[in-house]
């Protein structure tokens, strides 16, 4: 999932089609590099030959054009890093979701045991209202919280689709 999400982001995307300008800027620069040498005029000549003037404002040039070039990968990796944690945590939620759903139904199941002895009880009275009321409540938690736990696990199937769903782009 988490390579899904990297391979679809559009962050990333952007990223590589900025890295992929900045390396045929620096292939141009290192192409047209020598051309600084043919000039007719005597001084630049030799500042060019010795290392100054035209050269070095190239080679000055190609080395902050790799600069930035290293900064867009160090940021392609933060955000792939990023997306790689978001997507373990949505992973790990929804899975304790999961676990507390399967511990929920078994609550219920008990309670709804409990509920229809309870109201046996009550039925033949030996039991009184205030004790079914609290039955019948209880029961009534248990369905709210498993349901609150559903529609949290489908927010959270969601937002896992969308990070690796090529919708994103």
């Amino acid at each position: 999932m988490t390579e899904l999400a990297i391979q679809n982001s559009s962050e990333i995307e952007a990223i590589e089609q900025r890295l992929a300008l900045m390396q045929e800027r620096i292939d141009y620069a290192e192409a047209r590099r020598w051309t600084n040498y043919i000039t007719l005029d005597p001084l630049r000549l030799v500042q060019n030959v010795l290392g100054g003037g035209d050269v070095q404002r190239d080679r000055i040039a190609i080395a902050d054009l790799e600069i930035q070039a290293a900064d867009l990968v160090r940021r392609r990796e933060a955000v792939a890093e990023a997306l790689a944690r978001e997507v373990v945590a949505l992973v790990l939620a929804y899975e304790r979701l999961d676990r507390e759903l399967a511990l929920l139904a078994s609550q219920l199941e008990t309670q709804q045991l409990q509920q229809a002895v309870m109201e046996s009880a009550y039925r033949t009275g030996q039991s009184d209202t205030v004790t079914m009321l609290r039955i019948w409540q209880r029961t009534e938690e248990i369905v709210a919280k498993a349901s609150e736990r559903q529609i949290a696990q489908a927010q959270t199937q969601q937002e896992l689709e969308q990070i690796t769903d090529s919708a994103t782009r």
